[in-house]
């Protein structure tokens, strides 16, 4: 299933009401929609909307960032946010995402907390603050250029390489666990389609109609490493799967995608390149030279030379 992480409806700041927002996602090709309106949990319960399955999430305003909470079963009240928001969220049953965690005029500043489940290492608010901050306004120019005729490309025209993003994942992935997210924090401008034309995550899930069941299997994809980000508009894919061959010594990437293009793997461990990967019939391939040592590997895919393809890691103990 393809679907957006982290959008907002008029419930909070976005512009649209659920049913348009959902419609737009069905027309973009997505399945599920993560719905985080600001400081309030809405709608409460998971619902499948015009055929997209609508999870329920809330952005938390904490004093050291903002937080994506999934999984609570309602919105942390000002106190809860004020005081202790990553331990409210525990508390209540819930995982908390560090949201935009580098943006220019929210970062997130409690480093030295471990409690967070995930971290949105690509936040289209992050870029739109970068551009702001850089006064790089000639992106919105390309954007405005290539909307009428690529929506999806025009979302991209403000894409930064997140670097600081990964290497803070990084650190964190090679000490436990942690869930790499890409964010549309959609709003509706220039419009919903044209963010999730973009990028979307990619989790392996087959929908049953049942939006509880649907929501809970989403959401644990999401956040135990079985999702990928993949930048829709570079190129299509699907089928991304990372995994340890069963002699051990092997590192496989499965990823289909149609069309041409120079593609180009890039595999790490803890954050640290370790080589390119060989393409294979199935997608790519990696030999460690031997057992494949503890770690958590991921890989990033270029196509023609753009940021193409984000994996979460897959740990080997």
């Amino acid at each position: 299933m393809r679907g957006a992480w982290h959008v907002h409806t008029n419930r909070s700041d976005g512009r649209g009401e659920l049913a348009e927002v959902a419609r737009a996602a069905r027309e973009a090709g997505l399945q599920f929609l993560v719905v985080a309106d600001h400081n309030v949990l809405a709608p409460e319960t998971p619902a499948w909307v015009d055929g997209v399955l609508v999870i329920p999430a809330t952005e938390i305003s904490a004093p050291y960032g903002h937080l994506v909470a999934l999984g609570v079963p309602r919105a942390l009240t000002k106190d809860e946010r004020q005081r202790d928001a990553l331990g409210a969220v525990r508390a209540l049953g819930g995982e908390a995402v560090l949201a935009h965690p580098f943006h220019p005029g929210r970062p997130f500043t409690r480093w030295m907390r471990d409690d967070w489940r995930g971290l949105e290492v690509v936040s289209a608010d992050s870029f739109w603050g970068i551009t702001r901050r850089d006064n790089a306004w000639w992106r919105a120019g390309q954007a405005l250029v290539l909307l009428p005729w690529d929506p999806g490309r025009a979302m991209l025209a403000f894409f930064s390489e997140p670097a600081r993003e990964l290497a803070r994942f990084d650190a964190a992935a090679a000490r436990r666990r942690v869930a790499l997210l890409c964010a549309s924090d959609a709003h509706g401008w220039p419009s919903y389609r044209a963010a999730f034309e973009a990028f979307s995550m990619h989790v392996p899930a087959t929908p049953t109609g049942e939006a509880a069941r649907d929501a809970r299997e989403v959401g644990r994809a999401l956040l135990d490493g079985r999702s990928a980000c993949v930048l829709d508009a570079v190129a299509p894919a699907s089928g991304i799967r990372l995994s340890l061959s069963q002699s051990r010594d092997h590192i496989e990437l499965e990823a289909r995608s149609p069309g041409s293009g120079r593609v180009s793997w890039q595999l790490f461990r803890d954050g640290a390149p370790v080589g390119t990967m060989a393409a294979t019939p199935e997608g790519a391939g990696f030999a460690c030279g031997g057992p494949c040592p503890p770690g958590a590997w991921r890989v990033e895919g270029r196509r023609d030379g753009e940021p193409w393809v984000f994996t979460n890691p897959l740990w080997i103990e």
